[in-house]
């Protein structure tokens, strides 16, 4: 067996793996290094793809792509982009299926549509609970896990050399506001039947104890929202689009309480995929995407501003994004002293994204709105989760992955508590490194 760490071993994204086993490829993973997406602005869209590899936005195959004739399948563990960005511009070179569950297809579909490129692969959509022979050398497993975004799975890859588990990304929320828990019924059947290899989500790993569960979450928004309604001023809360799960939340606090309109055009490439597998209710939602559907519907608005929740993009301070245009004055409708602005998110900590939000709030605060920070929970394993994953598995070889070399060795010392011992039965890789075993 061959492991492959093309991308997610030095830093948070651009997630992508290879298993190698008797002259047979299976990849895991094609995403997006989102900051350096960002970086890049509106010009990732039109970039080719080896300009975009070149610049770091999306992972370096040129290994795997030389042997591209072995590669039988690319499975996508879940939908968000630094997993499944890449697909529309890496999968069309290899000749083989794409598998992924329901509602992660349906965000392969729209990315592939978006780019036009033409990726002509085969879509097979996997269900958790069955396992699907791809070839005598893998048969594929998905085990349903919990994260922030729907039907996220671990996958297991079943071959003649062992088991590997792709943990990546993955939370325990025992009390999900959508959908099931994580399947420990499955995952210790796993453990007992022997999992070769385990390849671990870092990005949480230097965090302590247990991640907080959705309902704690949802909770703290109907509470937020019970103080804020009882002044008459307009209320703005803004989150990841594709957390469904957070978004089902917001509207379970509103309560029916206000008028909700969702504005901006990644909510809508979240949120109707989700409505259409019964995962989220947005028969009283209005929905606005594009500048002429957004003027009208910010007009509507501020003819009475106290009747409405207005849920938007822009949690990260992103330039163009709907908020932080509502910061810097470029609607008709303008957010004022009073008014109040729900953060229900955290900042992901990259140099760009943290400038972005330093100007976002110091815009906001100018105006001085009413700033409600941190509404959020992880949807990354801590510490005792990811010890927890590993006493369940109980793998023989732990591959720390997604994040920097700091995640990784945080990751790793985890492991090492647990007995495994660094470049025995524990690695942490660079991207462009190979194991085999």
């Amino acid at each position: 067996m061959k492991i492959y760490t093309i991308g997610g071993y030095n830093e948070v994204g651009k997630n992508m793996t290879a298993i190698e086993v008797r002259d047979e490829i299976v990849i895991l993973d094609m995403g997006y290094d989102m900051e350096e997406l960002i970086d890049m602005e509106s010009e990732a869209e039109s970039s080719a793809t080896k300009n975009l590899i070149h610049s770091g936005v999306i992972p370096n195959d040129k290994e795997i792509y030389q042997q591209r004739e072995k590669v039988k399948g690319i499975i996508i563990g879940h939908g968000h982009l630094d997993h499944v960005g890449a697909v529309a511009k890496m999968a069309g070179s290899y000749n083989c299926p794409i598998f992924a569950s329901p509602y992660t297809m349906k965000i392969v579909e729209e990315q592939i549509r978006q780019d036009d490129k033409g990726v002509k692969n085969e879509r097979v959509v996997l269900m958790p609970g069955n396992i699907h022979n791809l070839t005598s050398n893998f048969a594929i497993e998905f085990v349903k896990v919990t994260h922030s975004i729907p039907d996220t799975m671990l996958t297991i890859l079943h071959t003649p050399e062992g088991r590997v588990a792709y943990g990546l990304d993955f939370r325990i929320d025992r009390k999900p506001v959508l959908g099931e828990t994580v399947d420990f019924d499955r995952l210790n059947e796993l453990g007992s039947e022997g999992v070769k290899v385990l390849i671990g989500d870092s990005t949480r790993a230097g965090d302590q104890g247990t991640s907080s569960t959705e309902s704690a979450v949802k909770e703290q928004l109907s509470y937020t929202l019970d103080q804020i309604y009882g002044e008459q001023s307009a209320v703005v809360v803004t989150t990841f689009s594709s957390h469904i799960e957070r978004l089902k939340s917001i509207l379970e606090a509103n309560a029916g309480r206000r008028k909700v309109a969702f504005i901006g055009r990644s909510l809508k490439d979240y949120t109707l995929p989700a409505r259409d597998l019964g995962y989220i209710d947005l028969k009283n939602v209005k929905m606005a995407s594009y500048r002429d559907e957004v003027n009208d519907l910010f007009e509507k608005i501020t003819e009475n501003r106290e009747n409405w929740l207005i849920v938007c993009t822009g949690n990260q301070g992103e330039s163009r994004s709907v908020l932080e245009k509502l910061s810097n004055d470029r609607y008709e409708f303008r957010l004022q002293a009073g008014d109040h602005v729900v953060f229900s998110t955290s900042t992901i900590p990259t140099l760009i994204n943290m400038a972005d939000r330093y100007r976002l709030e110091r815009n906001l605060k100018n105006k001085k709105v009413t700033l409600h920070m941190d509404i959020h929970a992880s949807g990354h394993g801590h510490r005792e989760d990811l010890r927890l994953l590993i006493q369940t598995l109980k793998p023989e070889i732990m591959i720390p992955a997604h994040g920097d070399i700091q995640k990784l060795a945080e990751h790793a010392t985890i492991a090492q508590e647990e007995g495994y011992i660094l470049n025995q039965n524990l690695f942490i890789c660079e991207n462009g490194n190979v194991l085999e075993f």
